[in-house]
């Protein structure tokens, strides 16, 4: 099946029911897609071919929705580009993608006048007015009114979307993503967060990420549920968005939830609505966790997955036994395991290399098949990230490979420092990373954010530290205002400085 015609079979069974709320309104699945049946057509016109990649340099809102699959009716390849990108980075996509058109709304005017000069393949650019819609503007360009698109003769195999990684650990690369990886992993993640027909959910994460698209977009596609966009993530627009909408369910990152913890005691909004948030794109702290469901009387659902699995390879189930800290079991369909260096598995509580396999894999990266190679072995995709798994089956993270601190012939995990130190009640946020030793080769250090009106030292947080972790994992401590941090939240710690200072 490709994308149309899930589409289409969805239109079929809720027809005139919400699918997006925003500040334009509400769309319905019929009015969904109609209007990108008719952008697809106008896309014609302005010369997108299948396969041709189409980038997206647009705030959110429910038009870039409609902008995304437009291109993906018309044959084409979507690709997000991240609204908050330098000239430079931008560029970079833009060239890497090989992109010849550019959808874009004229708040990125002089971004745009700047990248256009440095990428000669762009050929043209549609650039949404405030007061115009995507379809009007493009309608323009392409001489008038606009019938629908008819068939394209769409496969599963076909690409439908490329995000490209957040660049933690060096260039961004595209990771290309199918209609079957999407047919499959919408109905997915529906079943394994249970989500039902009355849901809402909310779109505070940016598009240019997987996550923000597979859970709360193609999740309540799937469902016959509808999301709620707000163009970025502040905790009170997110509570306000919450009351207006009756707002079920929220999707985000670690940091989302600490802030809105954070925020909560000023919160004037209804938000008993709420019963289930859903925590990805790292690791939860689980006294984060517990502090939020007591607040929010809402259960917190932990899952992992990643730009290379459409976003979800495993979830503690909702109906079943959660354990906090764990990232929950395989979901439907799809196979995980945990390797050591030969490539053999893991027993049960042995930290080894984490890797799956389902129709949810992404067939490769653009334009880097030695990477690809490397990655992707027999089905495999090696995800890049430490776990061990339990009796149970449940899977548990213990970071990034790269993260992995050697120190004095001593293997530490970041994360198991990070979870005693967010157990201290004037921490806020943190991140540990191996910091530089002349003796040990590397020792943890970590770097600490304090909660508003709350006062910690040093010596205070490794005496906290001492008490619950061996000695060798007892880190150093540097104070920040803020951590650095991607478009999505997520923590960058190849910012962080590893040297002394």
């Amino acid at each position: 099946m490709d994308l149309v015609q899930f589409l289409k079979e969805r239109v079929h069974r809720y027809g005139s029911r919400a699918l997006i709320h925003g500040e334009e309104g509400t769309i319905t699945y019929r009015e969904f897609d109609a209007v990108t049946d008719r952008i697809a057509r106008g896309l014609e016109r302005l010369g997108v071919h299948p396969g041709d990649p189409v980038a997206v340099l647009h705030p959110n809102s429910a038009q870039t929705l409609i902008a995304f699959f437009a291109i993906i009716k018309a044959g084409g390849v979507v690709v997000p580009i991240n609204p908050l990108y330098t000239p430079r980075e931008a560029t970079y996509l833009l060239t890497d993608s090989e992109a010849a058109v550019l959808i874009t709304h004229e708040d990125f005017s002089p971004l745009v006048d700047e990248i256009t000069r440095n990428t000669p393949r762009l050929k043209r650019v549609v650039l949404r007015r405030r007061t115009e819609t995507v379809e009007s503007e493009i309608a323009s360009l392409a001489g008038g009114d606009l019938a629908p698109a008819g068939e394209r003769g769409l496969h599963s195999h076909d690409p439908a979307l490329m995000f490209y990684t957040s660049g933690t650990t060096g260039n961004p690369k595209g990771v290309v993503l199918t209609h079957g990886n999407f047919c499959f992993g919408g109905p997915n993640i529906a079943q394994s967060y249970g989500l039902r027909e009355d849901d809402v959910s909310i779109v505070a994460l940016p598009m240019n990420h997987v996550f923000s698209i597979a859970s709360p977009f193609f999740g309540s596609l799937s469902s016959g549920g509808a999301v709620a966009v707000v163009e970025r993530f502040k905790p009170r627009t997110v509570f306000a968005a919450i009351e207006k909408y009756r707002v079920t369910w929220f999707p985000g990152v670690p940091t989302m939830f600490i802030m809105l913890l954070n925020s909560l005691p000023e919160n004037t909004h209804d938000i008993s609505s709420l019963r289930m948030g859903l925590s990805g794109g790292a690791s939860l702290p689980v006294e984060v966790l517990r502090m939020w469901e007591e607040a929010f009387r809402a259960e917190v659902i932990e899952v992992y997955g990643l730009t290379e699995s459409t976003g979800l390879v495993t979830a503690n189930p909702v109906y079943g036994v959660r354990k906090p800290g764990s990232v929950g079991v395989t979901v439907a369909g799809v196979t995980a395991k945990v390797v050591n260096k030969d490539g053999d598995e893991c027993p049960p509580a042995e930290v080894g290399h984490l890797l799956f396999r389902g129709p949810n894999a992404t067939r490769g990266y653009f334009k880097l098949p030695d990477e690809t190679r490397e990655r992707i072995r027999d089905g495999w995709v090696r995800t890049g990230d430490h776990a061990y798994r339990d009796e149970e089956g449940y899977f548990f993270l213990v970071g990034r490979e790269q993260e992995l601190i050697i120190s004095g012939g001593y293997n530490i995990y970041p994360r198991e420092i990070e979870e005693v130190l967010h157990t201290h009640p004037a921490v806020s946020e943190t991140a540990v990373i191996g910091a530089a030793d002349p003796v040990k080769g590397e020792v943890p250090k970590a770097f600490v954010t304090l909660k508003q009106g709350e006062t910690a030292t040093e010596e205070e947080l490794r005496e906290h530290c001492r008490r619950n972790l061996a000695p060798y994992k007892v880190p150093r401590i540097a104070f920040v205002a803020e951590l650095p941090k991607n478009a999505t939240g997520k923590i960058m710690k190849k910012e962080l400085p590893r040297q002394e200072r």
